[in-house]
This record gives C-alpha cells, sequence and structure tokens, in this order.
C-alpha cells in the first residue's frame, strides 16, 4: 500500500543480484552479458495507491522509481526484461467496459514507456502472461485482444504464453497482425503449467509455425513464464523436471533452426 511519496531503495539488494549474474555469466565459455536477461516488474504490479491524487499520477511516480532499476540493469550489461501480468487482468478478470479497459491498458503502457526512456529497444524484453498457475484459464484474454498494447511498448523483443492448450493456437493472429521488422517475438514452447517435459519435435514444431509467419531471424525460444511465479519454495513444477524442459527446449531450438536453415525435401 503506497502511503507517501516513492523512491527507489532496493540498490543494494539489486547491485548483489547483477554482480552475483555478471560472476556467472562471465564465468561461462561463449556466453556474454547480452545474453542474460535480468527480470523487473512492470508499474502496474507495484501496490496501490492511498496517497496519490489520480492513478496516472501513481503508475508514473512507480514508473519514475523503478527507471533506477531498469537502468542499473542495462548498464550492467544485461537485457531488461519488463515482466507484466497485469495488463492482461484488466481484459480477463475485471467487470470494466471497453473504455476503461482501453483507458487503463493504455496508462499501463505509457508508464512502462516512461520507466524505459533513454534505454534502446533493443536492450528490452516485454514479457505479458495471462495466469500464473495450472489451472482450467477459461478467462485468459485472447492475444489478439491486446496485441497493439503489447506493440506499443519500446521494447525489441515480445515474449508471450504460446505452450499451453489455451494459446497455442495463437500463432494463427500473426497471420493478420504485422509485426514491425525490428522487433522479435519469444513464443512459449515449454510450459510452466504442466509436469509433462514437451517433446524436442514438438518444440521444434512450435517454433516452426512462427518463423514460417514472421521469419525465423525474429524468433527465439522461449518458456511461457517463469517456473517459480510465486515467491515459494513449493513451485507446482519440481526443479528436475524444470531442468527437463529447458534441456527440450534447447533441443527444440537447435532441431528447427537447422530445419529453417535447411528446408526438408
Amino acid at each position: 500500500m503506497c502511503t507517501g511519496p516513492l523512491v527507489y531503495r532496493g540498490e543494494e539488494a539489486l547491485r548483489g543480484d547483477l554482480d552475483n549474474l555478471a560472476a556467472a555469466v562471465d564465468a561461462s565459455p561463449g556466453i556474454d552479458r547480452t545474453a542474460a536477461f535480468v527480470p523487473s516488474i512492470a508499474p502496474s504490479g507495484v501496490g496501490v495507491n492511498e496517497y496519490y491524487g489520480s492513478e496516472e499520477e501513481y503508475y508514473f511516480a512507480v514508473a519514475d522509481a523503478l527507471s533506477v532499476e531498469y537502468r542499473a540493469i542495462v548498464d550492467a550489461g544485461f537485457t531488461l526484461q519488463v515482466d507484466d501480468p497485469f495488463l492482461t487482468e484488466i481484459y480477463s478478470f475485471h467487470g470494466y467496459d471497453e473504455a476503461t479497459r482501453s483507458r487503463r491498458g493504455r496508462m499501463y503502457v505509457e508508464a512502462i514507456n516512461h520507466a524505459l526512456r533513454g534505454i534502446p529497444a533493443e536492450k528490452v524484453r516485454f514479457h505479458t502472461c495471462y495466469s500464473i498457475n495450472e489451472g482450467p484459464r477459461v478467462f485468459d484474454v485472447p492475444l489478439a485482444d491486446v496485441i497493439d498494447l503489447v506493440l506499443a511498448v519500446d521494447a525489441r523483443y515480445y515474449s508471450f504464453e504460446a505452450g499451453n492448450p489455451r494459446h497455442e493456437h495463437e500463432y494463427h493472429l500473426w497471420e493478420s497482425v504485422a509485426l514491425p521488422e525490428d522487433k522479435v517475438l519469444i513464443p512459449g514452447v515449454i510450459t510452466h503449467a504442466s509436469n509433462i517435459v514437451e517433446h524436442p519435435e514438438l518444440i521444434a514444431e512450435r517454433l516452426e509455425r512462427f518463423a514460417r509467419l514472421v521469419g525465423p531471424e525474429r524468433v527465439m525460444a522461449g518458456a511461457d513464464c517463469g517456473f517459480s511465479s510465486q515467491a515459494t519454495y513449493r513451485p507446482e513444477v519440481d526443479p528436475k523436471v524444470m531442468w527437463a524442459k529447458f534441456d527440450a527446449l534447447a533441443e527444440g531450438a537447435r532441431l528447427a533452426s537447422e530445419r529453417l536453415v535447411t528446408p526438408a525435401r
């Protein structure tokens, strides 16, 4: 709950995280820091306002505070990933009318872009998720309903769920939506909503669907969401299964890359 002026106070903890990741990446042969990303929450994910005169004023104050964290991540040589689970909630779970959904969605995006000002788009990934648990998901908003807002975020890379059964079909969206030339899709091709390890052949097939629509150079393999979506030591997916999924992800991406460079005859 916000009850006073917002300032960023996490510099020491942030520096510890960035130093730890830098040490790990720098010790890994063939990998540089630009290949690693650090997630940070979107302004819409920080608390509830009881101080500022309007929601817009509040979200932009949050954006000003978060810009400290965003810039520190980029200045450390990493890619920033802005995690936004709340943009889709406007459409999925709240009883807003269309005008209110549109207004709030634009406000969320404008706050993100305010926090990103001065940071090159090629240093930014934007991740939007639909829900963080294994469940029915029947109220998830279709990607088509929010894609204009997603693409309005000042990022180069867009990460979204495409590996769970509720959203896997949505690759068809890119048959009618033109992806800007300088943008890259990161569809989730493994999911945190199941303990089943996806087969590399299926992962490759999922990647190839997107590649055929937007070009292989504009598709990167990703996960639907983080595997410990909440702060818990008991995630829904066991860590051993998580690593098996990531192994399958790497193998599936390798298979898709080979096929896209040398198409099957």
